[in-house]
C-alpha cells in the first residue's frame, strides 16, 4: 500500500510580517523626529553662544572707549553697531569713602591729601539686540578711577592716572 501524500506543513517563516515593518517604520520616524529636535536644538543654542560672545566684544569694546575717544562724566550714551546691536552707556559718580574724610566743609579736598582730585565712576555697557520677539541685553560693569589735574582742570598727571611713577 501506498501511503497518503500530505501537502506539507508550512514552514517557519523567514522574515517580517507586514505589522512588524509598520511598527519598525514608526519606531524609525519617532527617533529620527526626535534626532532633528535636538540636532536643530543644538543648531540654535550655538547661534545664541555666537550673538553672546560679539555682544560681549561690543560692550568691552564700548568701556575701552571710555577715557579715550568718550568723555568719563556722568549721563547716559546710545549708539549702534551696525544694524544688529545696539549699545547704552551709563556713567554714575561713586563716593569714596576715604575721600569724605579728606575734604573740608565746602566739598573741596584738603591740601596736599594724596587723595586729592581723585574721582570715581561706575561704568555700565549694555548691548541690546534680537529687538522682537526675543530680545536679548548683556550689561558689564567696570569702576574707572579719574584724577583731576591741581589747576581743577580734568586730565591725567604725567605717569598715569596716578601720579608719576616712583
Amino acid at each position: 500500500m501506498r501511503k497518503k501524500r500530505t501537502i506539507p506543513e508550512a514552514k517557519a517563516q523567514s522574515g517580517f510580517s507586514l505589522l512588524e515593518m509598520l511598527v519598525a517604520f514608526s519606531i524609525m520616524a519617532i527617533a529620527l523626529g526626535v534626532l532633528l529636535r535636538v540636532f536643530g536644538g543644538a543648531t540654535r543654542s550655538a547661534r545664541i553662544a555666537e550673538e553672546y560672545s560679539r555682544a560681549v566684544i561690543a560692550a568691552e569694546s564700548v568701556l575701552d572707549d571710555v577715557g579715550v575717544e568718550m568723555p568719563l562724566a556722568p549721563g547716559v550714551t546710545e549708539g549702534r553697531f551696525g544694524d544688529e546691536f545696539r549699545w547704552i552707556l551709563r556713567i554714575a559718580p561713586v563716593p569714596i569713602p576715604a575721600l569724605e574724610q579728606q575734604v573740608r566743609p565746602d566739598n573741596a579736598p584738603l591740601a596736599g591729601s594724596p587723595l586729592a582730585g581723585l574721582k570715581l565712576f561706575a561704568v555700565d555697557a549694555s548691548v541690546v539686540w534680537g529687538e522682537g520677539e526675543e530680545p536679548r541685553e548683556i550689561t558689564l560693569s567696570t569702576l574707572r578711577l579719574f584724577n583731576e589735574s591741581p589747576s581743577g582742570v580734568p586730565g591725567r598727571l604725567p605717569g598715569g592716572p596716578f601720579g608719576p611713577r616712583m
